[in-house]
Order: structure tokens, then C-alpha cells, then sequence
């Protein structure tokens, strides 16, 4: 690229979801500036829980609140994480569904964190093709595919 910013296609943008943690975010966020800098127009749509700082980390993107509402014991810090995930996932799929459709017919396409099942099937819902964007390390990843061998070899339990 040389260096300039282009203008935006009028009319179509991508939407960009993450969860609402700095792993999460940071990437997601990088990942709206490469496609801003392409000259797609980027709208992040973001929780109210832990939300980032639009102005200060990336004034070219375009930032929607989906304004969830979640119970306290999902926003301590003592929080067991898949506690939280399933908490923001229930809290986070209508209002998502609803910033969604604000935003039609004007969406491309949406990018949501993989581990938003709910935003997920959302997007789908409202007709939007949309991608997974998965932040987790190689050896999560490996983890994750050796999951099921180890459980069917017997080293790990089924309820």
C-alpha cells in the first residue's frame, strides 16, 4: 500500500464483534484497521462490559454499543471464565440481533469473536454472512483437536 488511506465503498461495511477482553479486542481492532486501510468502512459493535476507548484507539472505525445487561457474577473478577462466556453469550445475542438490523441493509458481512456462538447464529439469522474469528494461541488450538481423542481413549470423563 503507499501509504494513503482510501475512502471507503459507500453503502457496504463489515461489522466487527469480540468479546469483550483485551485478547479479544485487540485483534479484532487490528484486525478493522487492515480492512479500513483497504478501504472497506469497519463498524465495531461492542459490549458496554469492559468496552474500549473509540477515540483514543482507533478514530478511522466507526464504534456501535450493543448495551447488554449482565449479572454481577459474570462481571467479577473471581468470574470462572466459562461462567462468563455463557453469560455474555445470553446477554449479548439480542442486542446484537438489534444493532445488527440497525445497521441493514448496509452490512457485507460480519466478523464475530468464535467463541460468540450466540452473535454468531444472529448474523445468521438476520442474513449475514458471517466469519469466525478465532484469537486463541497454537497450542490452544491444539488442544482443542486433541480433545476428543483423549476423551475417547478414556483420559478424559464424559457426563
Amino acid at each position: 500500500m503507499d501509504g494513503q488511506e482510501r475512502a471507503p465503498h459507500a453503502g457496504r461495511r463489515v461489522v466487527l464483534f469480540s468479546l469483550p477482553f483485551q485478547g479479544h479486542l485487540s485483534p479484532m481492532l487490528q484486525l478493522g484497521a487492515l480492512l479500513r486501510a483497504r478501504g472497506l468502512a469497519v463498524a465495531v459493535l461492542h459490549t458496554d462490559f469492559n468496552s474500549p476507548d473509540p477515540g483514543r484507539s482507533h478514530p478511522e472505525l466507526d464504534f456501535v454499543p450493543i448495551h447488554e445487561t449482565l449479572p454481577e457474577e459474570a462481571t467479577s473478577p473471581d468470574a470462572d471464565i466459562v461462567a462468563q462466556l455463557l453469560a455474555l453469550n445470553a446477554a449479548c445475542e439480542a442486542p446484537f440481533r438489534e444493532a445488527l438490523a440497525s445497521l441493514l441493509p448496509d452490512v457485507a458481512c460480519a466478523v464475530v469473536d468464535g467463541q460468540f456462538y450466540a452473535a454468531l447464529g444472529a448474523a445468521a439469522k438476520a442474513g449475514v454472512p458471517a466469519l469466525a474469528l478465532r484469537t486463541d494461541s497454537a497450542a490452544t488450538f491444539r488442544s482443542m483437536l486433541a480433545f476428543p481423542r483423549l476423551r475417547d481413549a478414556g483420559f478424559i470423563k464424559q457426563d
